[in-house]
This record gives C-alpha cells, structure tokens and sequence, in this order.
C-alpha cells in the first residue's frame, strides 16, 4: 500500500489518501479500497498497515484493571479503574458529578483506545482473513470468528458467571436451611455457629451482588468491541463495492444500524445463557435432597415450561426474520420515493405510494407486535412458574402424609425462587442470540458480496481513448468462465443490443440476464461522444459497465488513460466545502 502524505492543513480528519500510479494497469481491490472513485481521483482509504502484535503486552492493559485500587494517570477512566473501582462503576463518579454541576460536555466524555471502533475493526478483519485463507469463502465461520474475537474475555465472563451461580445457589439453598435447623434446635449446635451462619448468608448474597455486577461490567465492554468491531467491517466492506447488484439499500442501512445493536445485546445476555444451566441443576439436586422425591413435581414444572420458552424464543426469531425482511422493502421503497419525488408530485402518484408505504408498515407493524406478544407471554409465564411449582410440590407432599418442616418448606420455596432468576434471563438471553445469529447471516451474506473481476485494460499508446469490442455484460456475476476478445479498433454502437432497464439506471439484482449485449464502439481521443436514450434503455448500465461495476461474460474493453466519473446522483462525504472540491488534492490559488 502506498501511501502519499499530503500537507497537514490539507489532511481531512479521520480519512487518508492514496493516490494511483498512472503508469500501471487498472487492479481494484475488493477489500482494500473505495472502488466508486473515478480513475485518476484519490482513492479514501480507511484501512492502514496494523503493528506487528506484541504477544507480551497482549494482556497488559487488562491486567492492570486486576490491581485492586490503582491512581489515575489522566488516559482514561475505565483503563486506570482498579478491580473495586472497574467492578462498582466507581470510575463512573467524576462524569456524574460534572452531569449534576451541568458541567457535562464532550472533553468530559472519553473512550478507550481499545474499545475504539478502529482497533477491533482491524482485529476483528484480520482474523476474518485468516479464517478465509484457512478454509475459503464459503466455508469460513463468521461465529467462529467472532468467538476468537472475544475467546479470552468470553471464558473470564463464563469463570465470573460460574461464581456468580454459585453465590446465588449457596445462599438461599445451603445457608438458609442451616439457619432455619439451627432455629428449631437451638441447643444443639452453640451461639457462635449460629453468628458464622449468619455472617456467610451476608457474604453469600454480597457476593452475589458483586460478581453480578463485575459479570456486568465485562460483558458490557465486550459488548462494545464486539459492536464496533461489527459496524467498522460492514462499512468498509459496503464502500469497497463498485457494485451491490445482490444487496438493497434496506439491507445495507439495517447492517449499519439495527445489527451492530442486536449482536451487543447477544453478547451482554448471552453470557447468562451459560450459567442458567449450572444453576437449574443445582437447585434441582438439593431440593430433591432436602424434601425428598416428590420435590421431582416442582422440578417437572420447571423442565415442562423450559421447552415452551425455548419454543416461543424460536418463534421469535421466526417473526424477526420476516419484520427484518419488510424492513428492508420499507426502506428501500422510501428510498426510491425520496429518489424520485419530483416525478411523483408531477404525475400526482401521491396516493397510491402512500398506499403503497402504509401496507409495507402495517404488515412491519403486525409482525413486530406478534413478536412483542409472544415475549410478553414468555416473560408473564416466568413469574407464575415458580409459585406453580411451590403449590403442586407440596400440596403432592401433604396428600402422601409426609412430614413437612418449617426448614425443609422455606428451604424448598428459597430454591425455587432462585430457579426464577435463571428462567427470567432466559428469554432475554435466547431473543438475544437469536437476533445475534439473525445479524450474523446478514453480514456474512455482505462478507461474500465480491466485486466484479477487473476486465478493463490500460492500453497506453493508443489513439483511442476507450475501446469496447463485442462486450456483453450482466448485473449478476455468471455462472460460467468469461471470454474476452481481442480488442479491434473500428466498431459501431448501434450493433449491440442493450436489455430495458428500470428508471434511473437501476436494476433487479439476482437475474444472471445479460443487460448489455455485443457492445462496440470506438472512442477517439480529444472527441466528445454523447449517448440518448429512452428512460430505462441502459445509458447507466453502459457507463457502469466502463468503471468495472458490472460482470463482462465476453469480449473486451480497452482504456488509454484516467477517468474522470460524475455520478447522476449528488453525493458529498464529511468535511468542508474546499474538501469536498478538492478530494485530496492539494489547493492551487491561481485556479
């Protein structure tokens, strides 16, 4: 990668150039570069060269958050937090303070450099290559990958969760019965196994609190990177296709900003999932230790309504998929309405794509509250599973005439209640890995969007500027091997035959039809050619097809020089006016 440093004052923040050597042919880079620029402009390169990763200082940063109260060295908060301080939010408390004087403004707010979107981006491409070299396109997992990306955090968060179980079991299972034995028969045991009892109950539940909140704190920093590191490689790959025959403009806009969200949220409930399984087993045990058989009634309760929440966390996804599908339509239609309002509001087509607009969001409108209703039933039916089970297992113990004690009772409610916390996260956890896995298909659908395979070739010397020699071209990339011709120097454009197109130069993607068939013409240098046409007779596909954004099944198209490409729609990208004219090239005062 050749990179040209322009001056200082010229350098717009947060993009870097790079500029096309004039003497080498014309190579795009499907993964590399923004490929919509025109020839002989400066290509908007937002990736560059990562460091070679130190292995020793790998973990170090972290580390140092292990340290239990560490003093601020003025980088950031949540890097100089220690253990106490990272697990409370503490480093949270000057930012609250400043919200409370109303001195919040945006040098108070500050993130991370490794939570930055730049560095998990490159990361998180960097092992997606690696997995592409090892195993190919087709084959690569994008969920293997993100486990890698996350691996190390992901097993601190299992360990967190794992003694968070544990404080939530011990305490109302082991403790409280002890409690409630000591009080029936207090003489048998002495005053300061009593006070011991007691004071692991309280340490018990702290713990509880605490490790709650420290598995909280990890999975929202994972969370993060993992939202970063998603929107960074959706957004590099989408401006580094000439073309997105295959994809809509919905799809794009929802990879960009529903899915970062949906993969955050599998990642900060999806920890949870892991520990649900541990805890339902071990309360399983000791209430069947501590009342006996029939506590097996209560058990069944939980096992019964296990599969339904599972049952309707798929129905869910069910009813996500097909509202993620109407969204898409939604917003593409309204894109195409935005489009072309000015013809709309000429032939008066008001009413009926405004019909049009209220179907495609009342039927995105069912689909979404089906989907609500049935996380409302889910999330009601966690409530009344504990107090069911409770009521049948002892009114099944009375009917048998066995002895039921105080201790073994509350002992027995305790442990179902704490069976309540693994059912009310579980349906968050499942509807959250559920949409991670839906956000996950979407990107790797993008990931294997490739571009066209480069067929214009540099002829320098030529008398001809562009020459196109019995070109057909197709939207969608065809199935069989491309033929290409040798390049001849006198043809006509009337010769070849070009398929309708949609207005304004657009397209149904998917159709492997050629568009553009037996295309030639010549292009003499220092000549002004015009092309006309009816609305939809393929003027736009044809000058598609000279910037490589299209599929050549057969033939060849030749170039001698740069282009200089002016889009039919307006565009401008973030900066000034000056940088928006210049597009990295240095400002001359005397034009």
């Amino acid at each position: 990668m050749n990179v040209y440093q322009t001056p200082e004052k010229e350098i717009i923040s947060g993009l870097s150039y790079r500029k096309r050597s004039d003497s080498v042919i014309c190579n795009y880079e499907s993964n590399t570069t923004m490929e919509m620029n025109p020839e002989g402009l400066p290509s908007l390169d937002y990736r560059e060269e990562d460091p070679p990763p130190n292995k020793h200082l790998k973990y170090h940063t972290s580390l140092q958050n292990m340290i239990p109260f560490r003093f601020s060295n003025k980088s950031n908060p949540m890097d100089d937090a220690g253990f106490f301080s990272f697990t409370s939010f503490a480093w949270m408390t000057p930012m609250m303070w400043s919200l409370f004087r109303n001195r919040l403004d945006k040098s108070s707010l500050s993130l991370s450099s490794h939570d930055g979107a730049e560095t998990n981006g490159k990361r998180f491409e960097r092992l997606w290559e690696e997995e592409v070299a090892k195993v190919g396109l087709e084959k690569a997992s994008l969920g293997g990958v993100f486990m890698r990306f996350q691996r190390t955090r992901s097993l601190v968060a299992l360990l967190v969760s794992i003694l968070f179980t544990l404080s939530v079991f011990i305490g109302p299972a082991v403790l409280v019965y002890e409690i409630l034995n000591y009080a029936e028969t207090p003489g048998s045991s002495t005053l300061l196994h009593g006070v011991g009892l007691c004071v692991a109950l309280f340490i018990s539940e702290f713990s509880k609190a605490f490790f709650a909140s420290l598995l909280w704190a990890v999975n929202l920093r994972t969370a993060i990177r993992v939202k970063s590191a998603f929107s960074v490689v959706a957004f590099q790959k989408i401006i580094s296709l000439r073309s997105v025959s295959n994809l809509s403009v919905g799809e794009m806009i929802n990879v960009l900003t529903g899915d970062g969200y949906r993969m955050f949220e599998a990642v900060l409930f999806g920890t949870f999932l892991l520990c649900i399984p541990v805890l339902l087993t071990a309360c399983m045990i000791y209430a069947c230790y501590t009342l006996g058989y029939t506590a097996l009634i209560g058990v069944s309760v939980y096992l019964i309504f296990i599969p339904i929440q599972f049952f309707m966390a798929r129905l869910i996804q069910v009813f996500r998929r097909k509202a993620v599908s109407v969204t898409d339509t939604r917003v593409r239609t309204m894109n195409e309405v935005l489009t072309c309002i000015k013809l709309i509001k000429m032939y008066a087509w008001e009413t009926s794509f405004e019909k049009k607009i209220t179907d495609i969001r009342k039927n995105e409108k069912q689909l979404l509250e089906m989907a609500g209703y049935i996380q409302s039933i889910n999330s009601s039916i966690t409530t009344i599973i504990p107090t069911l089970a409770t009521i049948l297992t002892f009114v099944v113990h009375t009917l048998l005439g066995l002895p039921l004690s105080s201790s073994e009772a509350f002992t027995t409610i305790a442990i179902f209640n704490s069976m309540r916390f693994s059912l009310g996260l579980l349906p968050f956890s499942v509807k959250a890995i559920a949409e991670g896995l839906v956000s996950l298909a979407r990107l790797k659908k993008l990931l294997m969007t490739q571009n066209p395979d480069s067929y214009l070739v540099q002829r320098h010397g030529s008398s001809s500027a562009l020459v196109m020699e019995k070109a057909t071209f197709t939207w969608a990339r065809p199935e069989g091997p491309t033929t290409t011709t040798a390049p001849g120097t006198t043809a006509s454009l009337k010769g070849g035959k070009v398929e309708p197109q949609g207005q304004n130069g657009t397209h149904t993607p998917g159709k492997a039809k050629a568009t553009l068939r037996n295309i030639s013409f010549n292009l003499p240098k220092g000549n002004l050619l015009g092309i006309c046409g009816n609305v939809g007779s393929g003027k736009t596909s044809l000058i598609s097809s000279i910037l490589e954004q299209m599929h050549l099944q057969h033939g060849s198209v030749t170039a001698d020089g740069e282009f200089a490409y002016v889009s039919q729609q307006a565009w401008i990208f973030h900066g000034t006016v000056q940088d928006n004219i210049l597009m990295g090239e240095p400002f001359n005062q005397t034009r």
